[in-house]
């Protein structure tokens, strides 16, 4: 055969040939995710969510009173709304034992 012959020369892959590439391709896709990262963890560390903690509620406490505890020279109401919405409670009473999140303004 000569060096110089134009004559294209075609590849062709058998089964494992085929299964070997999908496997470099596969190997070669997952370095790529996991050295430039998936993009979740900037995303989840960027929250605009307020901070918050978590209070069990005594025996004799109301969201009145925990709101007043919490932070006794602000009006109550404004924390009670934030303590109703972020534990999805509406006129309902607490309960001893009760765990609530409470969100804390910073």
């Amino acid at each position: 055969m000569n060096t110089l012959d134009p004559t294209p020369v075609s590849i062709v892959l058998t089964t494992r040939g085929r299964v070997v590439l999908g496997i470099v391709v596969t190997c070669a896709v997952l370095f790529m995710w996991v050295f430039f990262g998936s993009g979740t963890a900037d995303a989840a560390s960027e929250s605009n969510e307020p901070a918050t903690e978590v209070v069990v509620v005594q025996p004799g406490e109301s969201l009145w009173s925990i709101s007043q505890s919490l932070n006794p020279g602000a009006d109550p109401r404004s924390q009670i709304m934030g303590i109703r919405e972020i534990n999805g409670i509406g006129a309902e009473h607490v309960f001893p034992g009760q765990s609530l999140i409470i969100p804390i303004s910073g």
